[in-house]
This record gives structure tokens, sequence and C-alpha cells, in this order.
């Protein structure tokens, strides 16, 4: 959808601007001798640094008002087969590449939002990926350890570990939350029957995810996203292609440097978009919830055979986790508001004039990662944290029914000491002292540091490079080039600050609002006790939170403060309305200076930067030009390649795979 938009921006632009082809280059130079031959002692002729000559041999131009007097307001006629060929050269194969961007939302309008909030603000996209990436990386070590020490115990449950690896690491992409009572997690973690309801997730998850095989590339030739290839060696193509006639075709003085600083505009595209690819994406935002429905169908069929009977009790059709984007919780309030409710306390409101206060969190697609980082993360913490008091139990020999059968260690002895009742199983992982992980991490804040300066150095590496190369291309200054690449370069950055302000705002009030610790009665809600405490009884049973823990009693949070309501919403549509007209400001420029509208005094002098010192070239020759700029073409040229770089070198070494292969 993006792609016909901008093509159809491509051919009506031409229309709009041939118009007013009032400047011409050569009838202003004619014009320009003319006056300074006919006027004596005329002061309006500059050399090569701007200042003023009456050398017309040395002469490069004239000053910017005599370029109005002499050669008037308008600016070039438009010339179709230079706009064709160029855009052709420097911007269709990037706008094709756009196909390839990560969507995976709920429908298309979100899915144009996604691609508008990414070309707007590459920031953005780059800092949601490498949160996807961090998170990989911890998720990796952690199951590495929990691997290596069920190794050492004997506990036979490196393949379940495996699986929820996986299957953590694969559903970042959605609002993923741990669901069901205590006893549901402890019994898929515990009982030795459930490892094929993990199996059964692993392979749904991993049967669903868009994923580029390197290796297989090479010895097999076979390769699953063969469309992503195909695009990303035609831009590749395309800009070695389009660099080499660049340097190598006679051109005129107006379009130097242009081509170089569209490439660098753009090339963020080709890390961000393989790294999505190598972190590993999924086909779409349902298939996670599909993987979860089909372990559930397992488990049910199952069941029946008394296989899966620990598992008979679950209500929840996605049992032991949930997608909260589904219609089906969409609506349901959380246990912490119903607490509050029979407590007599006005709940936190969880929209404001219709508009969802989580916003992006609960909305699935990789680009919105960033929104739910945190949640994901305290949900893993949550597996992970059952595997360690599941291997911590094994390596005190405590068996599950407190019936020490004998720990030979075979698979029968195995088999039967982790057997035991839901209830039996839930005090095995969670014990009288059990505490909830803390909802702040330093590996979180570690992880948002470095996010934030990856997404920094990609942002302005490409477009610093972009500014650099028409800033310094004679005149020398702030132009209509390079006040718009610094235009689009803070606005991405701008758009970036208010989105992830704005999620850190949902997030500290949905700590208030829909915290997954339904609190005990306190001493100050005595009058409950009794109502409350039935509640809590329900929930076991039915719907209540995997992380209740059994003691000590918690009190309710306090409200959150009401000044951060409205600034949820407001900085979150500041942040998508500056991404999305940012989006669109990048694919004007990047085309109108093909279609010759920046050919003009106001454009051409660097009225921006140099004010009333500004003057227009007229004279230069296309080897003078290209010798003043060519080390600053270089140096951002360089500068354009380092950043992505770094970034795909970030993506590919930092996620962490290597860990868990090792032996």
């Amino acid at each position: 959808m993006s792609v016909g938009i901008s093509k159809t921006l491509i051919f009506l632009l031409p229309a709009v601007v041939s118009a007013a082809g009032l400047f011409n280059y050569s009838q202003c130079q004619i014009n320009a001798i003319t006056t300074f031959t006919d006027a004596f002692n005329a002061s309006f002729l500059v050399d090569s640094s701007g200042s003023f000559t009456n050398d017309p041999n040395n002469a490069w131009g004239i000053i910017y008002a005599k370029c109005i007097a002499l050669c008037g307001s308008g600016w070039e006629a438009f010339d179709w087969y230079f706009f064709s060929t160029s855009v052709s050269s420097w911007v269709l194969p990037w706008l094709a590449l756009t196909a390839q961007f990560p969507y995976e939302t709920r429908d298309s309008s979100t899915n144009l939002l996604s691609v508008l909030l990414a070309v707007g603000s590459p920031m953005l996209i780059t800092y949601s990926l490498c949160l996807t990436v961090l998170n990989s990386r911890w998720i990796n070590i952690r199951f590495r350890a929990l691997c290596d020490r069920n190794e050492e115990v004997l506990g036979k449950q490196v393949k379940t570990m495996e699986a929820a690896r996986i299957f953590l690491r694969e559903s970042q992409h959605i609002p993923l939350e741990a669901s069901g009572s205590r006893s549901t997690l402890a019994q898929l973690v515990v009982s030795p029957e459930n490892r094929a309801w993990w199996y059964t997730l692993r392979k749904e998850v991993l049967k669903s995810k868009r994923e580029w095989y390197v290796m297989k590339l090479l010895y097999a030739l076979e390769l699953r996203t063969y469309s992503l290839l195909a695009q990303v060696i035609w831009v590749i193509l395309a800009v070695i292609s389009a660099i080499s006639d660049f340097f190598n075709a006679t051109v005129d003085n107006s379009t130097m440097g242009i081509g170089v600083a569209i490439n660098s505009l753009w090339i963020w595209m080709i890390p961000v978009t393989l790294g999505f690819v190598w972190v590993g994406t999924q086909r779409s935002s349902s298939t996670i919830r599909d993987a979860l429905m089909t372990a559930e169908a397992l488990v049910s069929e199952e069941s029946a055979s008394g296989v899966y009977e620990p598992l008979r009790r679950v209500t929840n059709r996605m049992i032991g986790f949930r997608d909260r984007s589904s219609d089906e919780f969409s609506s349901t309030g959380s246990d912490l508001e119903r607490c509050r409710r029979l407590l007599h306390e006005k709940p936190p409101p969880r929209t404001l004039y219709g508009i969802s206060i989580a916003g992006f969190e609960m909305e699935p697609g990789p680009i919105f990662n960033y929104a739910r980082a945190s949640s994901h993360f305290y949900t893993s913490r949550l597996v992970i944290d059952a595997f360690e008091t599941l291997n911590a139990r094994l390596e005190a020999r405590h068996p599950v029914h407190r019936k020490e059968i004998g720990w030979n260690y075979d698979v029968r002895q195995w088999k039967d000491n982790l057997h035991g009742s839901p209830e039996e199983m839930e005090a095995y992982i969670y014990p009288p002292n059990y505490r909830l992980p803390s909802r702040d991490s330093h590996y979180m804040n570690w992880h948002y540091l470095l996010s934030t300066f990856i997404g920094v150095v990609l942002q302005w590496g490409t477009t610093g490079a972009a500014i650099l190369t028409a800033y310094n291309t004679p005149v020398v200054g702030l132009g209509c080039e390079s006040g718009a690449y610094l235009l689009y370069g803070s606005m991405a950055t701008l758009s970036w600050a208010l989105l992830a302000l704005s999620a850190h705002f949902s997030h500290q009030y949905t700590l208030c609002t829909e915290s997954s610790n339904p609190p005990q009665p306190s001493t100050t809600a005595a009058a409950s006790d009794i109502e409350l405490g039935s509640l809590l009884s329900q929930q076991t049973t039915a719907h209540s939170s995997l992380t209740l823990p059994p003691s000590p009693p918690l009190s309710i949070p306090p409200l959150p403060p009401s000044f951060l309501l409205p600034l949820i919403p407001l900085t979150r549509f500041l942040g998508v309305l500056l991404g999305s007209l940012n989006a669109i400001w990048l694919l004007l420029i990047s085309i109108l200076q093909f279609t010759n509208v920046y050919n003009n005094c106001w454009c051409e002098s660097s009225v921006l930067g140099l004010g009333t010192k500004a003057w227009i070239i007229l004279w230069a020759t296309e080897e003078q030009i290209v010798a003043a700029a060519w080390n600053s073409w270089v140096f951002a040229a360089v500068m354009s390649f380092t950043a992505v770089m770094i970034a795909g070198g970030f993506f590919v070494v930092v996620r962490g795979e290597e860990v868990f292969r090792r032996k």
C-alpha cells in the first residue's frame, strides 16, 4: 500500500512543478556578465569562498540579491528524462524495500501506520529492534544457565527448557502475559507428562517463523525469504550502479552529491530489515495465539486418556499464557481492578475519551516491541524463576508428593518423584517464602540505554552523512537540501522521544491498573476480608493471575498521579503525528530534488545558513565543484557506512544464539 501511494506521488509531482519553469542557468549567466560589463565597478561577482571579486575569470557566481534581480525567483524547468532516471536509480529501490518491513500487526491500517513510523523515525524502529535483540540475548543466556544446571542435577528437563526459551524469544511481537492460576504454570514446568505441550508450542512457533537461513543459502541454496533476498540484492546493485554512474557521468552543478545524500538517508533500511529477519519475526500477529491454541488442543485431546490429568482444571483456552491483544481478553478487567471494587475503591480508568491508555503496548507488531519490552521481560522472568526453583528442588532431591521413591535418576523414578496433585506442584514451585520478581530491573535499564545509543548512531550516522554531503557541497552552508535533511532527522528523533516517553508513562500507569499481582487484604481493609478472600479463592481455580503469591500479604499499590493520565495519549498522538508527517516529508524531499525545484536563487545560494552573505554558483565547472566537495563526500560515505556496520554488527553479534549452541 505504501509503495503504491509513493509511486502515485512520484508521477503527480512533475505535473505540479512543471508549471513554474522561470529559472534558466544559461540566460542567468549571460545577464550577469552583461550587467557586470555595462556597470562600472559593479560588486556582485564572488569567488569560490564567497568573497567579492572584480575578475570574471576568477568568479564562481553572484550574490543572492543580484540573482533575484537578474534571474528571477522561479525555478528551473522540469526535465522528465532526468527525473525518471534519477528516481528509478536513487529512490524506487528503497521504496520497494519497505515491502520487507516487519509488519505483523492486526490489520492493514496498522500496517500502514507501522511503515510510516519506521520511515518517519528510523530511530524508533532501530530502538525496537535493539530491545528485541537484547531481550533475546538475555533469554538465551538465562536459559543456557538453566539447562546447564538441569543437566548437572540430571533433571531431564533440558528439552522442555529449550522449548520455553524459543517460545519466549519468538513471542516479543505480541503483548504476552502469563495467565491462569499459579498451579497452571507449576504443572507445565514440573509434570513430565506436560513436556509434549512445550514441544508442540515450540514446533508451531518455529513453523510460523520468518527466518533467513544463511547456511542453507550457501550450501543448499534454500532460502525462506526469497522476496527479501531479491529486493535487498536489487537495492545493493542499484546503489552501487548509481554511485558508479554518478562519479563517472557528466552532470550539472545542481545535482552534485544529491544521489549520495539520498542513499545516506535511506540506507538504514538494510540493517534494520535484515536485523528483524535475523533475530526472528513471525508471519502474522496471530501465530503465537494459534500455537497456544494448538498446544491446548493437544492437552484437551490427551487429557481424555489421563495423560494430562493435572491440567484438567484449566479453563482458559490458552493454557499458561495469553495474547492480550486478542478480542477474547480486550474487555476483561484485571484482578487488581476487581479487588479495588471490592474494597469500595474506584479503579483508575483504562481509557481516556475512548483512547486506550495502554496504547501500543497492546498492539501486536515488531515495531511496537519497544512499548512492551518491560512487560515481556517480566513475563520471561516469571517462567525463568519457575524453572530455577525446579532446578533447586531437584538439586536438593525434593519430591513433589513428599514421598521419596529414590533418586537413581532413571526415567521411571524421575517421573514418579515429580508426580503429584496440582496443589502439591504449586507448593513445589511457589513455597511460602516466595516473592515476586521486581518489575524494575537494571538489565532493562541497560537495554534501554544501549538501544537508544544504537538508535542514535544509525539515525544520525546516516542522516548526518546526508546533511554533511549537502552542506559541504558548494555553495557551502545550510541550504534547502541540508536544511530539509536536518529537519527530517530532528523530527525523527523527536517522534522517537515522544513515543518512548509515552510508553514509559503507560507502563508506570499500568503497574497500578493492570498489575498481575492481585493483593491480599491489608490491615486497612479488614471489613472486606471475607469477600476478598472468597474472590481470591475463586481466582485460584479459574481466572487468577499466575503471579499471586501465597504470602506475605500485599497492599494495593497507590493510584497513579492524575497528571499522568492525559500525558500518555498526548505524547503518543504527537509522536505518531510527527512520525507520519516525517515519512511523507522524506518521500517529498527525496523526489523534489530531481524535479529541479531546488534549482532557484534561494535554494542554490544557501540563504538559510549564509543570510546576507548568500551567493549562487553560475560559472564553476563540474570538476571544480567535485574537487571542493570530494573530501566531504568521502567522509560522509564512510560515516554512513560505519553507522550501518555498527548497527548491523550489533544485530548479528548481540542476539546471543551462540551461547546456547556451545557445547
